[in-house]
């Protein structure tokens, strides 16, 4: 390998390669005027198609076939999902998820004690009529 051939057509077609190559030009002309005005995720989404097609052309591997166009959807919301922080955003409804779990179980043991509260004191009230009866 020569110093200059940084980025082959062996690494290109890699899982790798698809990340950094599409991250590279995301990063390079997402400032750009026009493509400013595209949500990131959705121009994400764009580039890793047109990178995944130009990939499977030119090592010839492209068919014509439903599973190879569901198979390139699929690999290019992967690429969207980790290069425009997927991960955090997952964890984020995970936690979301799980705030609301603890604070409805919080509630649901606060109504618990307060209704066994509300017991005890009719209770008292209760044995108290009765005492005042006697």
């Amino acid at each position: 390998m020569e110093i200059t051939d940084f980025l082959t057509q062996n690494f290109l077609s890699s899982f790798t390669g698809t990340l950094v190559a599409v991250e590279l030009i995301v990063f390079t002309t997402k400032d750009f005027p026009l493509i400013k005005k595209i949500p990131t995720k959705l121009y994400t989404f764009i580039l890793a198609v047109a990178h995944l097609v130009i990939v499977k052309t030119t090592t010839g591997s492209i068919e014509m076939s439903v599973e190879c166009y569901y198979r390139l959807f699929i690999n290019a919301l992967v690429i969207v999902l980790i290069l425009c922080g997927g991960y955090d955003t997952i964890m984020e409804k995970f936690k979301s998820i799980k705030d609301i779990t603890g604070n409805l179980i919080s509630e649901a043991n606060d109504n618990e004690k307060n209704k066994s509260n509300t017991s005890n004191e009719e209770q008292k009230q209760i044995e108290d009529k009765n005492e005042a009866n006697k």
